[in-house]
């Protein structure tokens, strides 16, 4: 699918249009549970009878909602797939359990609606269509921020971190756009600029999700601590180290041992336990200081989630 193809706002190649609202709800009648191929062209869509409220289990493919006015409508386990609602706008809505993958959101206005952002985890896959949704970072950024402020205006708190979440993940690749695509209406940012905060915002995605992910947090520790351990397993020799106050019975200054490497790395990573070994190299000093490093960032990426994960 190419960038051209998704943003294409044309209503020429649906094959079949939908000219009232009526319409709409006597295909979900028929649907089976899917519909596909059409474009709704009324203005509003909005439910005047009980049975309209409520919308389930329907998979949406290849259609179009653009311009029109969504309000008060349930939807509850539905799929929306090349869907395209751009200049729409939703009031009052509520959405459970739904995704949405390639869903052109240009320019939508959501007003008091229920609405997890963590839906839109594929609004563009951005690992399988990485240069599309390049191409269009700069829409996706704007309608997380729309999701942000309308889950702070409503009281959703968790939704507003999942909007935050995403927001900041889409400007990531927004500044991926901002230098390397070549826009109409702006020009590229500098190269120092661009490398200043891009790699700071992809420090914070993978570090801990900017804060949101315990996932995140846990798999760089476990990465990082491996690391740390196999350096500090194989360079045993070199760093010539030395026990401080008291004997360990694991301790062998000469030659390694999984034990010791295992106690010498929780200590210099974490700081937790005293494992009462020193490395009198400068190797040994240089790969301590790292791992220092390391581990002052990680409780400092631990004290943001906790603070983001408990304190309102």
């Amino acid at each position: 699918m190419t960038y051209e193809k998704f943003w294409n706002s044309s209503v020429t190649h649906y094959g079949r249009r939908l000219n009232a609202q009526n319409d709409f709800y006597n295909m979900l009648i028929t649907s089976a549970g899917a519909v596909r191929d059409f474009v709704y062209l009324p203005d509003n869509l909005i439910p005047t009878q009980k049975s309209e409220f409520k919308i389930s289990n329907i998979n949406f493919s290849d259609c179009s909602f653009a311009k029109t006015n969504i309000e008060n409508i349930e939807f509850y386990n539905c799929k929306f797939y090349n869907c395209k609602f751009n200049l729409s706008k939703f009031k009052n809505c509520k959405f459970h359990d739904c995704k949405f993958t390639f869903t052109n959101m240009f320019k939508v206005e959501v007003e008091k609606c229920y609405w997890d952002a963590d839906f839109f985890y594929d609004i563009i896959p951005n690992y399988s269509y990485f240069r599309t949704a390049v191409k269009a970072s700069n829409i996706c950024v704007t309608f997380f921020q729309t999701l942000y402020h309308n889950a702070k205006d409503s009281g959703q708190e968790e939704h507003q971190k999942n909007a935050d979440y995403h927001f900041k993940k889409w400007k990531g690749l927004n500044l991926l756009q901002k230098r390397f695509v070549k826009l109409p209406y702006t020009e590229k940012i500098s190269w120092s600029k661009f490398s200043l905060k891009y790699l700071f915002n992809l420090f914070q995605y993978i570090f801990t999700g900017y804060g949101y992910r315990v996932s995140n947090f846990i798999m760089t520790f476990i990465v990082g601590f491996i690391f740390f351990l196999y350096i500090n397993h194989s360079k045993w020799a070199i760093y010539k180290v030395h026990e401080r106050d008291v004997p360990i019975l694991s301790f062998h200054s000469d030659s390694a041992n999984i034990r010791s490497s295992v106690f010498y790395t929780l200590d210099a990573t974490t700081k937790l336990i005293d494992s009462q070994m020193q490395p009198t190299s400068d190797t040994g000093m240089i790969w301590l200081s790292i791992q220092g490093v390391f581990g002052f960032l990680l409780l400092s990426g631990l004290i943001t989630i906790i603070l983001n994960k408990f304190v309102k």
